[in-house]
């Protein structure tokens, strides 16, 4: 081959190469070094306006800037074994729970990839520093992140808004989180709970570099997919999107580069599963629009009468709150302890002739208790088995009876206080704690 040959075939191979670049660059991009193009969701989904209440109090809150600081522990605290406690500060927020309308504007808590925890309340009202007991974190390092959430779920992106710390237990592992400073991509709470469409879509990026100050400055890009169907988006705007199937949905976001290859992973890969339920019951700020009345109780300017029965559930959403705890105890029925069990010296009882309307609970209870009084050593037991043939109604035998005496047709009070005085109380029937709750 001569020197002309030579030099023909490596002006084809440089020409070839150069088609087969242009080709990969795309329609939309010149250059394999450039930024990938945002793609509008496509398939099923389609974006869509939000829902009318929502843009009602969207507008509502447009004054409030607020700002959220964790005050304790501080960053990088190595805590001890056992429950802890968060400290917040919160400013220019109205923190509400209206109630069956639903969660106004609230702050959330949310450790590591866990599912968040949402505050409505503070100890007071108009309080600016809320106090939160968790339970013991795992060993090793986690990521304690905290930011104030609009009534729909949607976190406030304006400066100050969100902090996050960093603690570790027995020990640090630096491997298992983001270098610190480098990017980071964090799920808000509004795929939480949604049940019925259009669905909000939202995030949070930490430590991400601006983009979008120049052309082809692009130096991330999130993937969104929902079902199968991608796209992906430059900016933090949330999206409301429709196209959901009835029952379980997958969500997969991915942070990614220019070219779109993860970014930082593995920890900007979060799955996420939506369940629509049309029948479920629907949050007041998914109507067309609200009442003055509902606006008012949403942004905290109202006070709500709280529902009857509701006691444990807003206890669940007030988690900040320690008083909405213990309020949810004391209203479960049946937890107190049995006044039988724990005093024996019980004051003095009313007329025996109330007890004649439950003959059949006495006698059941009579029966189950029969071996044990057969077991019983002391020689007062026999008269009292004498005793059985006679009516119910004759009360002074029963006054005059043995205090293990249990004659037939007595109440089941009566059986419990005769137990209590026993010597041995392990030897009571099983049946000693359904009697005492029916008892009169």
């Amino acid at each position: 081959m001569g020197p002309l040959t030579a030099a023909l075939l490596l002006v084809v191979l440089l020409t070839t190469a150069c088609g087969s670049r242009a080709l990969r660059a795309g329609p939309n991009q010149t250059d394999p070094a450039g930024p990938i193009s945002p793609v509008a969701p496509a398939g099923r989904l389609q974006e869509v306006p939000p829902p009318g209440a929502v843009a009602q109090l969207q507008k509502a809150l447009a004054s409030h800037h607020p700002g959220v600081r964790i005050q304790a522990p501080a960053d990088n605290s190595l805590l001890k074994a056992g429950p802890w406690t968060l400290e917040l500060a919160v400013r220019d927020w109205p923190l509400a729970d209206a109630g069956e309308l639903g969660l106004g504007a609230h702050l959330v808590v949310q450790i590591d990839d866990q599912a968040p925890i949402r505050l409505s309340q503070g100890p007071a009202p108009g309080a600016t520093s809320l106090r939160l007991e968790l339970p013991e974190l795992g060993a090793g390092s986690h990521r304690v992140s905290a930011y104030a959430a609009r009534p729909w779920g949607e976190a406030v992106k304006d400066p100050g808004a969100f902090d996050q710390i960093r603690l570790a237990r027995v020990n640090t592992n630096p491997l298992s989180q983001p270098a610190p400073g480098s990017p980071q991509l964090i799920p808000s709470a509004s795929l939480e709970g949604a049940r019925h469409q259009p669905v909000l879509v939202d995030w949070l990026l930490r430590d991400a570099p601006l983009q979008g100050l120049r052309p082809g400055d692009g130096s991330w890009r999130l993937r969104i997919t929902v079902n199968g169907d991608s796209f992906l988006v430059d900016d933090s705007t949330p999206l409301w999107l429709r196209g959901w199937r009835t029952g379980s949905n997958a969500v997969l976001l991915e942070l990614v580069d220019g070219q779109g290859a993860p970014l930082n992973p593995p920890f900007n890969s979060l799955v996420r599963e939506v369940w629509i339920d049309p029948l479920a019951p629907a949050a007041a700020w998914e109507a067309p629009s609200l009442s003055a009345q509902q606006l008012a109780q949403l942004l905290g300017e109202q006070p709500v009468e709280p529902a009857s029965g509701n006691a444990e559930e807003s206890g669940d959403q007030q988690r900040g709150e320690p008083e909405g705890d213990d309020a949810g105890l004391t209203a479960m029925p049946g937890s107190e302890p049995t006044p039988a069990q724990q005093n024996p010296a019980e004051p003095a009882l009313p007329d025996d002739t109330e007890t004649a309307g439950q003959p059949e609970r006495a006698s059941h209870s009579e029966q189950s208790r029969q071996p044990e009084q057969s077991e019983q050593p002391e020689p007062d037991a026999q008269p009292a088995a004498q005793q059985e043939p006679q009516p119910a109604a004759v009360e002074p035998e029963l006054g005059s009876a043995p205090m293990d005496s249990r004659p037939t047709g007595a109440s089941s009070r009566q059986a419990s206080q005769a137990d209590a005085s026993q010597a041995t109380p392990e030897r009571q029937g099983p049946l000693a704690g359904l009697r005492q709750r029916w008892a009169p």
